[in-house]
């Protein structure tokens, strides 16, 4: 399980610090297309008794103006999860960097790596660091915001690993 956590540490630590490097011009002029929004789906965590629950969520995300990738760019999003059922509670504060590429109807697509926090009430689960790893997908239309995003986090002990997917929908600035 640390093996996992460390790996995706290092993976972020990398394209965190090494993408600056990658600035090659002066009059790059990126757009932030920073977005706030709600989420909602289905996170199912590797539980024993736990069949899985509705999630909900908020997220702020940016695209990153620092950087100039050879292709893409790099998305950050900050998010809360949370989901309740089966006598479990979860809560997670994560952030999670994607290295995103626009397809030719304006979608943006992407993956990458994440870390997180997990509070876990129930089933004698442990609170603890995480790590992740997932794809997304996103539309900006004027101001409004879609999207989706599915993800994989491994946690501290292996005692709440979980899948979340949802879909969001909010405000472009």
């Amino acid at each position: 399980m640390r093996s996992h956590i460390i790996a995706t540490a290092i993976t972020a630590a990398l394209l965190a610090v090494i993408a600056p490097l990658a600035t090659q011009a002066a009059d790059y002029t990126p757009k932030a297309d920073t977005a706030l929004v709600a989420k909602g789906g289905w996170w199912d965590a590797d539980v024993t008794g736990y069949s899985g629950a509705p999630a909900l969520g908020v997220e702020l995300s940016t695209n990153d103006t620092w950087t100039e990738m050879p292709a893409g760019i790099l998305r950050h999003m900050l998010s809360w999860n949370h989901a309740d059922h089966d006598g479990l509670e979860l809560n997670t504060a994560e952030w999670n960097m994607h290295w995103m590429f626009q397809t030719n109807s304006g979608v943006w697509m992407g993956l990458g790596p994440g870390l997180g926090y997990v509070w876990a009430d129930g089933k004698n689960l442990d609170d603890g660091v995480a790590a992740q790893f997932g794809a997304s997908a996103h539309y900006i239309q004027g101001n409004a915001f879609f999207g989706v995003e599915s993800r994989y986090q491994w946690t501290e002990a292996d005692s709440a690993d979980n899948w979340l997917t949802m879909a969001k929908v909010g405000w472009a600035f």
